[in-house]
């Protein structure tokens, strides 16, 4: 029964992130200028939230940073980054922060139906593993994105893990950073691995709320120091929440 509810909960998610990416790229189709409006309103009240509630089942317990808050309240830009557990780690993002987000992402989700062209119409940049020449595009595309007051959501370790050891950071989210003058926000969540774990495709109903954390910003003038104090700002995240 647990997993006929599953499947039942898998087919659901899927139609309905159909429907809201459908509805999302048509809009941007007609209205290009209505980013803004598709990221807040669809992407993030009637899917993400709507989804991660009512048809996964799974509560919110997220706490921003004071300096956080200020930051996203004033409209400056920033690189979130954050662990990688899980398919759904999008949504979560969406859910769990008060202003629009794209996405730093892998060339792969640019296939996705739906789902692939939304995200780039929003202003979402793919980047292939190993092209360096299609980052250093990517990344200054995102650096415009950036100076305009976006915030861009950057997953470091460079793929999904089924351990919850947080796993060495890739430069890219902070050449973005570096190059753009803007701060870097450690992002830590835990659970997501439960709902939709790595190699597996039934989504299930989390036993404990999902727990997301922002931390203090970080500033600094060197790549080297932006990756290794993010590093150790989402370590810190993570061992506040398992002591």
């Amino acid at each position: 029964m647990t997993l006929v509810i599953g499947f039942l909960r898998t087919v659901l998610s899927v139609l309905y992130s159909a429907f809201w990416c459908g509805t999302a790229l048509i809009t941007l189709m007609i209205f290009p200028n209505s980013s803004e409006f598709v990221l807040i309103k669809f992407a993030k009240k009637y899917w993400s939230e709507f989804m991660m509630k009512w048809i996964i089942g799974a509560e919110l317990d997220v706490q921003l940073h004071p300096e956080t808050e200020a930051l996203f309240k004033s409209g400056r830009g920033a690189v979130l980054v954050s662990n990688h557990s899980s398919y759904l780690d999008i949504n979560l993002a969406f859910a769990s922060t008060p202003i629009p987000i794209v996405f730093f992402a892998k060339a792969g989700v640019r296939k996705v139906p739906l789902l692939g062209g939304a995200n780039e119409r929003v202003g979402t940049v793919f980047v292939e593993r190993g092209n360096i020449k299609m980052a250093k595009k990517a990344i200054k595309k995102l650096e415009e994105t950036l100076r305009n007051g976006r915030c861009v959501v950057v997953y470091p370790e460079g793929s999904r893990f089924e351990t919850n050891e947080i796993q060495p950071f890739k430069k890219g989210g902070f050449h973005l950073a570096y190059n753009a003058g803007a701060p870097v926000v450690p992002f830590y969540h835990e659970g997501m691995g439960e709902i939709l774990p790595p190699n597996t495709f039934i989504i299930r109903k989390p036993s404990k709320p999902i727990v997301v954390r922002l931390g203090k910003p970080i500033y600094s003038s060197n790549v080297e120091e932006l990756r290794n104090k993010s590093f150790e700002a989402v370590k810190e995240l993570q061992a506040k929440l398992r002591h």
